[in-house]
């Protein structure tokens, strides 16, 4: 394709450069024709302003007259007839000749004989003849007295006058007929220069279209290869598209193939860790957890620069407690520090100028995640330090994040590999301490998309500080904190009965175990068409969907689900799938579903799901709770929860009430704000279901209500005032 490519160029440049020759070729040609055009203009001039037969003419006539004057004389002096009537006719043919002198001598004729000594002498003699008599002639016209002396000295000038007018007419004859002679020889020339002209501007004509025509042949030539290229590269571009098409679904496919089994192995590794192992099997276990949860890692890592490389790298900007972020990042990082022997220090600020700051919190967090992971991998009984200061760079505020460890330092050839794909300092570095190389690529593209620049300082032998600045955009606080840490792990948990839709059966039992652990009741479907045959008979309040099983998938199932009329058409439906993209997710809204959870899914996982969907059971109560007074329908629910779970769990279940009311309540305004028509139902009846476990039936109401109408500012603030007063008489 290359070759082609500079074949097709070579051929337009050569085109090119005898199109230029071609130039060149008609300007010399142009100057010819212009020289050719002058000479023979100047020969037609030359022509035109030569001797014709008006210039012979003119001498004839002079010589003519010339011998009727001497003839006239002649006759009168022979006759000696003096009278008036001939003295009058020789007057008048004197003046004749007189005037064809004075015309001979304004005429072109004696100009274009002018360098010619023998024109010269005659016209000068006969000059001299004409008008050396012209006083004589005056005096006979003035007197009329004739001196017959006097014509005859006159007549012996006019005798000499017929001879010289008779050489100059015989010698203009002979010049005439030699110049005539001349121009046709000129003539002839001109003829010949004109047909050889011709037949080289034939030649030459025939010359540029056959030329022009190779030209032209060479230069479509050249344009079909380049269409053929154009062609090829398009169909090379397409090829690539389904390439990187290709690798998305290999890369969706894979992550879903490895997900399956690991959620099978961290999930049965965490349900081994909570039944009474002996000390030897529990170590083995951890192991078990921890090296899925490494494996997991990577396989996240993989996704998220399949993600960078195609440009999908989602972020959501909303208000971030960097404190809150900070602490738990560090906590979360704290027990494998402390398994490599490390040390975990933090050093922020006592006060933030902005506490809260616009950014994305999941995001900020995997970036510390993954660079203290680092930080941990390469020190070994060492301190790790995360600095965080506020600092101002170009007028703008900045938050910067310092990650200090004392491990094995880089060196110089090293730092020129980070922040690449795929690349470690060296290939000893993946076989000793593992890793893809891509942690720090991304670290790099989170920062770049947060607005903020990233780098590292570093000394061999010495340890390394790799650190990152973001853009700190003050933010208001929201009524609760978007990053509020997991509940407690012993807190009571409603008790649901849950569907869970997967098609492995080792999955199956890790779901069903876990679930079983927090208290919940599960049934258990094998496929999509299964759990619309389950669900279209029976109500549960949750349902778990896997996305890809055999017969039919997640999606239609939810899809069929939402369409039937069913008793679980509006129940909450969680995605729970090993497809972990943003448009596997936007495929699971779309569909109806609730929420989206990627496995492996761990315990603290399930316990989040349970707590977000509360009991959504509408035939918890019946009619007469329904109308009864708020104290009677609170007290009786209270008796209930006390008599069988104790106060201290009613206490929690209210406290878990109105977290999840709070959280409710903002994704309510959220989605006012979004203009989102669908997901308010879902919430308000998510409410509604949480409200009547506690016995808050007024607020259950209000969110029924609302169900039934369309959602507005003034009845979402209504409802929020309601839970605000009943939070307070609580807690007074």
């Amino acid at each position: 394709m290359i070759s082609s490519a500079h074949k097709s160029g070579n051929i337009i440049r050569r085109a090119s450069k005898a199109t230029v020759v071609l130039q060149a070729f008609a300007v010399l040609l142009l100057v010819g024709l212009i020289f050719l055009f002058v000479d023979i203009s100047r020969k037609y001039s030359a022509l035109q302003d030569g001797i014709r037969e008006n210039a012979l003419w003119s001498v004839y006539q002079l010589d003519r007259e010339a011998r009727r004057l001497h003839e006239t004389l002649h006759i009168m002096l022979a006759e000696n007839d003096l009278s008036t009537k001939q003295v009058k006719a020789l007057v008048t043919r004197y003046d004749i000749l007189y005037s064809r002198m004075t015309i001979i001598e304004k005429s072109s004729f004696e100009r274009k004989f002018r360098l010619d000594a023998t024109v010269a002498e005659q016209v000068a003699a006969i000059r001299d003849i004409v008008f050396g008599r012209e006083k004589t002639f005056d005096r006979i016209v003035a007197s009329g007295v004739v001196d017959p002396s006097e014509l005859r000295a006159t007549d012996d000038d006019f005798e000499e006058l017929v001879h010289n007018t008779e050489k100059l007419l015989i010698y203009s004859n002979n010049t005439v007929s030699t110049e005539r002679a001349e121009a046709r020889n000129a003539v002839m020339s001109l003829q010949t220069k004109s047909a050889a002209l011709i037949i080289l501007l034939v030649v030459c004509v025939v010359f540029l279209i056959l030329t022009l025509r190779r030209q032209l042949k060479s230069v479509r030539l050249a344009g079909l290869s380049l269409e053929s290229l154009s062609n090829a590269l398009e169909q090379a571009y397409h090829d690539v598209e389904a390439g990187n098409r290709a690798k998305s679904q290999f890369m969706a496919t894979m992550g879903h193939e490895i997900r399956t089994p690991l959620n099978a192995i961290l999930g049965t590794a965490e349900l081994l860790e909570l039944s009474h192992l002996p000390p030897s099997v529990a170590t083995g276990v951890q192991t078990i957890r921890r090296s899925g949860e490494a494996l997991l890692e990577i396989i996240n890592e993989i996704l998220d620069f399949a993600k960078i490389e195609h440009g999908n790298l989602d972020v959501e900007i909303r208000p971030v407690d960097l404190r809150a972020v900070v602490s738990a990042t560090v906590v979360i990082i704290r027990d494998r520090a402390t398994e490599h022997g490390n040390r975990i220090a933090l050093e922020m600020p006592v006060a933030f100028e902005a506490p809260f700051i616009s950014s994305d919190p999941t995001r900020l967090r995997q970036v510390l995640l993954n660079l203290l992971s680092n930080a941990i991998k390469f020190t070994k009984n060492g301190l790790v330090t995360l600095r965080v200061s506020e600092m101002r760079a170009q007028d703008q505020a900045v938050l910067r994040f310092e990650i200090i460890d004392t491990g094995i330092g880089i060196d110089g050839d090293g730092l020129c590999k980070l922040f690449r794909p795929f690349s470690q300092v060296d290939a000893s570095i993946s076989r000793k301490y593992g890793g893809t190389g891509l942690g720090l690529t991304i670290c790099k593209q989170i920062v770049e998309v947060l607005g903020g620049r990233i780098g590292v300082d570093s000394v061999k032998g010495r340890g390394s500080t790799f650190w990152f600045e973001i853009p700190a955009v003050p933010a208001e606080r929201l009524s609760d904190d978007a990053d509020v840490d997991e509940r407690d792990e012993d807190q009571v948990l409603p008790r649901l009965h849950i569907l869970l839709v997967e098609d492995n059966r080792v999955n199956q039992q890790v779901a069903a175990g876990l679930l079983a652990h927090i208290g919940q009741t599960v049934t258990i479907a094998s496929d999509g068409l299964e759990a619309f045959d389950t669900a279209r008979t029976m109500h549960f309040d949750l349902i778990l969907m896997d996305m890809q099983m055999p017969r039919q998938d997640g999606i239609e199932a939810t899809k069929r689900i939402r369409n039937s009329d069913g008793p679980c058409k509006t129940v909450p439906i969680i995605a729970m799938t090993a497809n972990a993209s943003e448009d596997d997710r936007l495929l699971c809204e779309k569909a109806g579903m609730t929420g989206f959870q990627s496995k492996p899914v761990n315990m603290k996982q399930l316990r989040r799901i349970v707590r977000s969907i509360g009991c959504v059971d509408d035939g918890d109560h019946n009619e007469a709770a329904d109308n009864a007074p708020l104290g009677t329908t609170f007290e009786s629910r209270r008796a209930e929860v006390v008599e069988a779970l104790g106060e201290d769990a009613f206490a929690e279940l209210l406290t878990s009430f109105f977290d999840d009311a709070s959280t409710l309540l903002r994704e309510l305004h959220g989605a006012l704000a979004a203009n989102d028509s669908r997901s308010p139902d879902r919430l308000l009846h998510t409410l509604k279901g949480a409200a009547s476990s506690v016995g808050l039936q007024d607020v259950a109401d209000h969110s029924e209500a609302l169900r039934q109408q369309s959602l507005t500012d003034n009845g979402l603030r209504e409802l929020q005032d309601i839970v605000t007063q009943y939070k307070q008489r609580l807690a007074a």
